[in-house]
């Protein structure tokens, strides 16, 4: 418990900017104070000597700091930055011998001090000092960036699963709701499908409430599902015949979304028209290598009017889904021609 605190006493002290100034000024006082020692033993004249020579250094760092590197260096400003430094180096090194010929005899009258290092040895000072702080101050903002941007990340991530997590919700009401009508259809005719019809239906919603919340599942798997799901459609319709699924799939190790393909085929049977000649709804599913592509067509029923919500509501949902579950790793056509809907969507699966 003790060493908790004294954790989070030190984290709050060291993250604060002015703290972080003081121990990175003290540790540099010590530092130069023990360089211009004459024997290695710090005495009261050192340390006077060396607060005297960090005046100058304090100045050029902290022109740099707070004046040139925001103004110039972090926007791009390299040339300006460069000249502008130059320029403060210079006047920092002459400020260095003016502080020493001048300042000890008013600040300090018992002592008397003459600069023991050239003008190109103070510059050497300098350069070192501005150069530590620079980097310094460079990785401070990038560690920030850094920060800043796993946060932003992490936000997205949440943002996506928010979203997916909503999407999800979407599919199950709208496929519920759609199934039962077509299993009222039946029992208003008092058909014998009625029965197994019911049982299909009951494990289609199995399988969907098992594994909508699932990231991927099994490829085998969603299949069977997609031709359990068109044999229920199927067993409902006079023209059987006229509903084609073909699939041409050999058994691999792949993984893919839940409920992605299911939509597209839903589509056909929702939308589709099959009740005069030559009209048809026909799904072609084939995996080679790891792509996986369904194709689906209908023919439209020009009788039937459709709001456009209720249209476009689960392709919107199945559409916004592929884009955050597979970015840049699909590719979806919706097209309308002739009488005929067409869907193409090829997926890189994994």
């Amino acid at each position: 418990m003790l060493m908790k605190q004294l954790n989070s006493l030190f984290t709050a002290i060291f993250s604060n900017r002015w703290m972080q100034y003081l121990v990175f000024w003290g540790a540099v006082y010590i530092i130069l104070a023990r360089v211009f020692s004459y024997d290695g033993a710090v005495k009261q004249i050192d340390l006077v000597y060396t607060g005297l020579f960090m005046v100058s250094i304090g100045l050029a760092v902290g022109i740099n700091s707070f004046v040139l590197i925001p103004r110039f260096l972090a926007k791009s400003k390299y040339t300006i930055y460069g000249l502008s430094l130059t320029f403060i180096l210079a006047v920092a090194t002459w400020f260095n011998t003016f502080t020493f010929q001048h300042l000890p005899g008013w600040i300090f009258p018992g002592y008397y001090f003459i600069t023991y290092y050239s003008w190109y040895q103070v510059l050497q000072f300098m350069i070192a000092a501005v150069g530590i702080t620079t980097l310094l101050q460079l990785s401070r903002s990038w560690f920030r960036e850094a920060e800043l941007r796993q946060s932003m990340a992490e936000l997205e991530q949440e943002k996506i699963a928010t979203e997916l997590k909503a999407l999800r919700a979407q599919i199950n009401p709208h496929f519920l709701f759609n199934s039962l009508n077509h299993i009222y259809a039946l029992a208003s005719k008092k058909s014998e499908q009625t029965a197994p019809a019911v049982l299909q239906l009951s494990q289609l919603l199995r399988y969907a409430i098992q594994n909508i919340e699932n990231e991927k599942v099994p490829l085998a798997d969603e299949i069977s599902y997609l031709e359990k799901f068109t044999n229920l459609y199927k067993n409902r319709t006079q023209h059987s015949e006229r509903v084609k699924l073909n699939i041409n799939y050999e058994n691999g190790d792949f993984s893919i979304a839940p409920m992605i393909l299911v939509v597209f085929v839903e589509n056909c049977f929702k939308h589709g028209s099959i009740t005069q000649e030559g009209e048809h709804i026909a799904i072609d599913l084939t995996v080679e290598n790891n792509i996986l592509t369904l194709h689906t067509q209908n023919t439209i029923d020009s009788k039937r009017e459709l709001p456009q919500e209720s249209t476009e509501q689960g392709l919107d949902n199945v559409r916004r889904r592929l884009e955050l579950l597979y970015p840049d790793k699909h590719l979806l056509q919706i097209q309308q021609t002739n009488g005929q809907f067409n869907i193409e969507l090829k997926m890189e699966l994994s």
